[in-house]
């Protein structure tokens, strides 16, 4: 019955939630609103929490949250320094690009400058603008789908795919593994139009590297959580 379970969840992450989720944005995109916005988000907090909270049940948390392959099974990662040391200078400098709104406004608070938003008029060209937040009240529940996408997206699509994938019940090379598993990030994106998706196909491979390289789904949580709480730093304050 587990197994069976794991099969249905992931014909789900493949074919069935890029799908209702593309379509669910688009009906967005039609009427881009904050009430539309603020039921698309309660949507995918509610999609994303049961998806999650299943996943730890049929493949338990400790398959989740940790992983420590053999190095023979990733050795272009793990039998060479300067691969791990290239892949830790690209990991820090994402890092650090996530970390850097954060660390800018506060600065700007403590010497009492003025915000500039730049990166807002930006953010604001971007074909997703639609469902960004807008007032006061998208931006409350914008916390919530930060911290929902950062935790229950690497439950997911690293924690739970990798699993599945390479140790029950397929048991295929990490390496295409990891391949897949930021494939299907990508195309749970593909609202974001085609580039989107393979800007979030990269950035999956780069948390699963975060997961493979320290062995703990934490970091990678956080980081993604980063990314997406951000948009409160970047983007104009709502005056309403």
């Amino acid at each position: 019955m587990t197994t069976l379970i794991q099969h249905l969840l992931f014909v789900f992450l493949l074919f069935i939630a890029p799908a209702w989720d593309y379509y669910d944005a688009a009906r967005l995109k039609r009427n881009p609103d904050s009430a539309h916005r603020i039921r698309y988000y309660r949507t995918v907090v509610s999609w994303l929490w049961i998806a999650a909270v299943l996943a730890c049940v049929v493949a338990g948390p400790h398959a989740i949250f940790s992983i420590a392959p053999a190095p023979q099974e990733a050795y272009w990662l793990y039998g060479h320094a300067w691969v791990r040391y290239l892949v830790g200078v690209v990991l820090t400098l994402l890092t650090l690009a996530m970390v850097l709104p954060y660390v800018t406004v506060a600065w700007m608070r403590l010497t009492n400058k003025p915000r500039a938003y730049k990166s807002a008029d930006l953010m604001q060209s971007v074909p997703y603008a639609y469902l960004l937040p807008a007032t006061r009240r998208d931006r409350q529940w914008w916390v919530l789908v930060g911290i929902t996408a950062g935790l229950c997206e690497e439950v997911l699509f690293r924690g739970f795919l990798l699993f599945y994938l390479h140790t029950s019940p397929w048991q295929l090379n990490l390496t295409l593994v990891l391949l897949l598993s930021s494939l299907i990030f990508g195309l749970q994106h593909l609202y974001q139009g085609a580039k989107g998706a393979v800007v979030s196909a990269v950035l999956g491979a780069l948390f699963g590297l975060f997961f493979l390289l320290t062995g703990n789904l934490l970091f990678p949580i956080l980081l993604h959580a980063a990314m997406d709480l951000r948009l409160l730093v970047i983007l104009r304050p709502a005056t309403e």
